[in-house]
């Protein structure tokens, strides 16, 4: 494998100068049995970074999401990206923390995320009290974390895993003040009655939430097991909403709103916060099929029942999605992470439809209407892995995602004419071969992460 460090902070020297991302493109022929429109090594469209850094061969930076004012990304990262000095994590690559940064369009390569501005949502720890025990405390930096969603311009809900009864939501305040370093409280927003237990108790997970777009309920995916090692064994998942508490509370009212099936996961909310639509296996629908997944939408509250628990389960349940057969028992298709656009007429999401496998590595982000009317189209397409895709708000078609793709093309082209000028600059003896070798040993540099690292992106104009 090739020495990254000294190369790579010779590339972004040599860019330094370079003052905005070009436009430049260039054709990549689709395998024989796509037809797709590709521009680079994308699809066709305007693909920019938010994270540009290159400061590993393994890190993942997945499920972003923006806060409602557009300035803040919050996303999860590999625990060694951004680490608190003096406190090294035993197990590095399992304990996935939180990072905060501001979103900004990086045009070249940075050494780490600290110099795009991101900070490490550093938590004190917390205190949880289980039967007839005294409350035990937590060190916050052990725990897992996961799908950080924005309460407001200054929340975070999210998913912890407690150890003890299971991963549950909890939510801390990031103010704009805050900076790396500082430690900030956390909140449990929630409590299972089984907490209360000494004996017959299950593990119960809370995970994955969304937030309702007027701020006052909290969608998620539950489900429960009597053995918290042995999470690919749980069943009896159904989305859940619960009333978001004020601060320093607990919520007083949770429920569910679909009846338990296999999986039922990635719920979203409806602009106007009457449906919600997420991704289920088909037992939901009644169809003996526990490995697909579907998209189906559901409503929440349209008769007022919500205020008291009320909803009826699978109220309105619609299915969206409907997989083309696959090629054999090995082949899964995943229809999964679904998002609506800002006007409500059309769902994207992840699904590995265009290449079914027995693993999640080929996923691309696909769109199709809020009705179901029309079969799914493919939205955006890479060679590497795509996910965690939903439309900004800013402009009509927007969209943040993660994608293994590495740099775009349009920003290596542009990377490699700096680098040209600045060697052809250093060496006016030098030949144009010289140069030319030389700015292409660079770019092979960058080349280097596509596949490699997770980043953060924003696409647009397609």
């Amino acid at each position: 494998m090739m020495k990254k460090l000294d190369p790579r902070a010779g590339m972004i020297t040599a860019v330094a100068a370079a003052a905005a991302l070009l436009a430049i493109g260039c054709s990549l022929e689709p395998e024989a049995s796509e037809t797709l429109d590709i521009s680079g090594n994308h699809s066709t469209g305007d693909l920019v970074m938010v994270t540009a850094d290159t400061s590993s061969d393994g890190y993942q930076y997945l499920e972003p999401d923006l806060s409602p004012d557009g300035n803040r990304v919050a996303f999860t990262i590999d625990w060694l990206a951004i680490t608190p000095p003096g406190q090294p994590p035993d197990v590095a690559p399992l304990i996935r923390q939180l990072a905060v940064m501001p979103l900004q369009v990086q045009d070249s390569p940075k050494l780490n995320l600290r110099q795009q501005g991101a900070a490490l949502v550093r938590l004190n720890n917390f205190r949880m009290t289980t039967g007839s025990t005294q409350p035990q405390i937590f060190p916050n930096r052990d725990c897992q974390k996961g799908t950080p969603r924005w309460l407001n311009d200054d929340d975070l809900v999210f998913w912890m895993d407690t150890t003890i009864r299971g991963s549950r939501l909890f939510r801390t305040r990031i103010p704009l003040s805050f900076v790396d370093g500082q430690d900030l409280d956390v909140e449990l927003v929630l409590r299972e009655p089984d907490d209360d237990r000494d004996i017959g108790w299950k593990y119960w997970e809370h995970m994955s939430p969304s937030v309702s777009p007027n701020g006052r309920w909290i969608a998620f995916s539950r489900y429960g097991h009597t053995d918290a090692d042995s999470l690919s064994q749980a069943t009896d998942q159904a989305i859940w909403v619960c009333a978001v508490p004020v601060a320093g509370e607990l919520s007083q009212l949770a429920f569910p709103i679909t009846r338990e099936v296999s999986i039922c996961d990635s719920p979203s909310w409806s602009p106007d916060g009457r449906r919600i639509v997420f991704s289920a296996t088909l037992d939901i629908a009644d169809i003996s099929d526990f490995t697909t997944r579907e998209l189906f939408t559901v409503d929440f509250d349209t008769t007022g029942l919500a205020a008291n628990g009320e909803v009826e389960l699978n109220r309105g349940l619609a299915r969206l999605t409907t997989s083309p057969p696959t090629a054999g028992s090995n082949f899964i298709i995943r229809n999964m992470e679904p998002s609506y656009s800002p006007d409500g007429t059309s769902v994207i999401f992840v699904s590995d439809r265009r290449v079914p496998t027995i693993t999640l590595n080929e996923r691309n982000i696909w769109r199709i209407p809020a009705d179901g009317s029309l079969e799914p189209r493919l939205l955006f397409f890479t060679r590497s892995d795509d996910q965690g895709a939903f439309y900004t708000g800013r402009t009509p078609d927007e969209i943040l995602l993660t994608s293994g793709v590495g740099f775009p093309t349009e920003m290596l082209d542009a990377l490699w004419s700096a680098a040209y000028d600045s060697i052809a600059a250093v060496h006016p003896d030098f030949s144009t071969v010289q140069i030319e070798a030389l700015a292409d040993q660079q770019r092979e540099q960058l080349e280097f992460f596509e596949g490699v690292m997770t980043h953060l992106y924003l696409f647009s104009n397609w």
